[in-house]
C-alpha cells in the first residue's frame, strides 16, 4: 500500500513538471502580451478618437473619492474636445451659477503626444479653455485598462484622476 501511494504522488509530479512551462517561456509570453498591449496604447493615442472615465478622483491634499456611478467623461474627437468632470478641492477663484465641475468643450491647443518605449507608456498633454479659465490637461495612458487624467487650472487647485481610456463609441443617426 505504501509502495502504491508513493507511485501515485511520483506520477502526479512527473505529469505536472512535463505540462509545465519553463520560466524562461512564461517571461517570454509575459514580455509578448506587454508589447501587444503597448502596440494596442499606441494606436488608440494616435487615432484621436477616445474617452476616458474616470473610477477615482484625488486631490491636491491627497484625498482619494470614488467615482464608480457618477458619470464623467473627457472625449478626444480629433482636435475637439469635451469634458464633464467632478471636482473636489480648493477654487481660488469661484464662477458663479456654474455647477462646480471640469466642463469645457471646443478645440484644444499646443497638443503633444509623447511614448516612453521603455515604460510601455504614452503621454498626451493639450491646453483647453472655457468661458471662464484655462486648463494644462496631461493624459498617461499605462496600460489597456489604465490611465490618468491630471487637470491643472488657472483658478482651482489640481487633481488626478485614474481610470479607463477606451475608443470613442461614434453615434449615428
Amino acid at each position: 500500500m505504501k509502495t502504491y501511494i508513493i507511485a501515485c504522488f511520483v506520477l502526479m509530479f512527473s505529469i505536472n513538471l512535463g505540462f509545465s512551462q519553463t520560466k524562461a517561456e512564461r517571461k517570454a509570453l509575459k514580455q509578448e502580451k506587454k508589447e501587444q498591449e503597448y502596440s494596442a496604447v499606441k494606436t488608440l493615442l494616435e487615432t484621436s478618437k477616445f474617452t476616458f472615465e474616470a473610477d477615482w478622483a484625488t486631490t491636491q491634499g491627497g484625498r482619494r473619492i470614488s467615482l464608480i456611478g457618477n458619470p464623467n467623461y473627457l472625449k478626444v474627437n480629433d482636435s475637439i474636445t469635451e469634458a464633464d468632470m467632478p471636482y473636489f478641492g480648493v477654487a481660488h477663484i469661484a464662477s458663479y451659477g456654474g455647477d462646480g465641475g471640469i466642463n469645457f468643450e471646443g478645440p484644444y491647443k499646443e497638443y503633444s503626444l509623447k511614448y516612453n518605449d521603455k515604460k510601455h507608456t504614452g503621454t498626451i498633454k493639450f491646453d483647453i479653455s472655457n468661458d471662464s479659465e484655462n486648463f494644462n490637461i496631461t493624459l498617461t495612458m499605462y496600460g489597456p485598462d489604465s490611465a490618468t487624467l491630471f487637470v491643472n487650472s488657472s483658478n482651482r487647485n489640481s487633481i488626478t484622476f485614474d481610470g479607463i481610456l477606451k475608443p470613442l463609441e461614434i453615434k449615428t443617426e
